[in-house]
């Protein structure tokens, strides 16, 4: 088959540690226990997502933006996921992020691999201080919106787009692409879905798309 021409990759906890960046935020900022009720509330169903983000981003009003980016730099990549980052590019494959965290955690992985295209949520900043509002750029569905966009756009079908993620709100993604990768997936139906699963990490999915003839 002809090599990938797009790739379209959730963030967190597929290649990044955290499953979450807030509540990696959360905890090292000390409010963990205030977003619980948060979350509890969104799981339940008695706040939309976009409520629980305001909630959320509310908690860090005041932090300084180098804070918030000295912490995020300690969020480690999964294993292998660099090296997947790399490869890709170097094989010419056009490389996009999407996710419901923010750009404060996207934009360095961005300029890093010198990637393509991203999209995901931004906290408002006053000062190079939070100050607790958000712009809601990847709501529900939103992931999927920006992928079929994007491969519209650039003319590229799924049968050449790869999606990759790790959670629920991925299944939306795999639905996009001809080829899908779950790393760690906690979600059974994502496993399902997933022409490879990658346990515990990306280490190996390089080596994968090349046997596979994915990779030129």
């Amino acid at each position: 088959m002809p090599g990938l021409r797009l790739a379209i990759l959730d963030v967190d906890g597929t290649l990044k540690e955290a499953e979450s960046p807030y509540q990696y935020l959360h905890v090292h900022l000390g409010v963990a226990h205030l977003a619980a009720e948060n979350r509890a509330l969104a799981l339940a169903g008695q706040i939309g997502y976009a409520e629980w983000l305001r909630r959320d981003v509310l908690l860090w009003a005041g932090q300084p933006v180098s804070r918030l980016r000295r912490l995020l730099d300690q969020n480690p990549y999964v294993p292998g996921a660099p090296e997947l980052l790399r490869a890709l590019k170097q094989a010419g494959v056009t490389v996009a992020l999407v996710s419901a965290g923010f750009t404060l955690n996207t934009d360095p992985i961005m300029e890093e691999f010198d990637l393509d295209y991203s999209l995901a949520n931004e906290l408002t900043v006053m000062d190079g201080v939070l100050n607790g509002d958000a712009l809601n750029r990847v709501p529900e569905g939103g992931k999927a919106l920006f992928a079929r966009a994007l491969m519209a756009r650039l003319g590229i079908p799924s049968e050449l787009t790869l999606a990759a993620g790790d959670t629920r709100g991925d299944l939306e993604l795999f639905e996009c692409a001809g080829l899908c990768i779950a790393v760690n997936p906690r979600y059974p139906a994502l496993r399902e879905q997933a022409d490879a699963v990658f346990e515990p990490d990306l280490t190996g999915a390089v080596d994968w798309l090349k046997a596979h003839g994915y990779l030129l």
